[in-house]
């Protein structure tokens, strides 16, 4: 979860936009805020609604569980209709708020990262705008297929919780280094990454065969391979990088 997380921070793009579009003068205190209120929202609703689902004994399956589900369950066994709603009301902000700040994350990196760099260098603010419309329609269509294809294939959202550190985990290290590091190199940090995430696959595969003796979908989203996944790609890419 940790490994995990360290990965959502670095490796997301709204994070390094929101950043440098501050005022530097409020920027550490907005994202000293938005890190506390990071933490302790998701922290009292899954410690309070879970220890209720578990004090009501609601018939809540292990699968819905994995679905995160307990929240809402919780929340309309308590205020009934109204619970229901309110849970609807933040996911939906959350959600679209996420959604929103991804979308224009990726949509720039193409437009100007890849387009205009690589493509077309001469491009103008239309072409460049015109982009970034497209790029978001496609990112939104792939993003909203990608959950219908998990969701077919029975990974719930604790298994892609999981699983998030061991696929992404080792550009941390990588990308602190080439932050605060003055004799990084570019090089170095993309075969750090791309080697800690094959150490992290292989080990997460591993692992699973070791324990359980058969790899399936519900022996991978396991707790011990992914803390072996998670750990081999955080630690093995920063080796590799220096």
């Amino acid at each position: 979860n940790i490994v995990g997380n360290f990965g959502t921070v670095f490796v997301d793009q709204s994070y390094w936009q929101s950043a440098i579009a501050a005022k530097p003068a409020s920027t550490h205190k907005g994202y000293l805020l938005g890190g506390l209120v990071w933490f302790t929202i998701p922290f009292a609703l899954a410690t309070s609604l879970g220890l209720a689902g578990v004090a009501f004994q609601l018939p809540i399956t292990a699968s819905e569980a994995g679905s995160g589900l307990v929240p809402p369950a919780v929340a309309t066994h308590l205020f009934g209709s109204a619970g229901s709603i309110m849970m609807t009301v933040m996911l939906f902000m959350a959600i679209v708020s996420t959604g929103s700040a991804e979308g224009i994350a990726v949509s720039s990196l193409v437009a100007y990262d890849i387009y205009r760099t690589y493509i077309n260098p001469q491009a103008d603010g239309k072409r460049i705008l015109l982009v970034s419309k497209i790029v978001i329609v496609v990112f939104g269509a792939l993003m909203g297929g990608l959950s219908v294809a998990l969701h077919g294939m029975g990974l719930n959202l604790g298994w892609v919780y999981q699983f998030m550190g061991t696929a992404i985990g080792s550009a941390v290290v990588p990308l602190w280094n080439m932050l605060m590091w003055k004799d990084a190199n570019a090089i170095g940090a993309v075969v750090g990454v791309w080697s800690g995430l094959i150490l992290a696959m292989i080990t997460w595969i591993a692992v699973t065969a070791a324990q359980f003796d058969e790899i399936t979908v519900d022996n991978l989203g396991a707790l011990e391979p992914n803390l072996a996944g998670n750990l081999v790609a955080i630690l093995s890419s920063g080796l590799i990088h220096v």
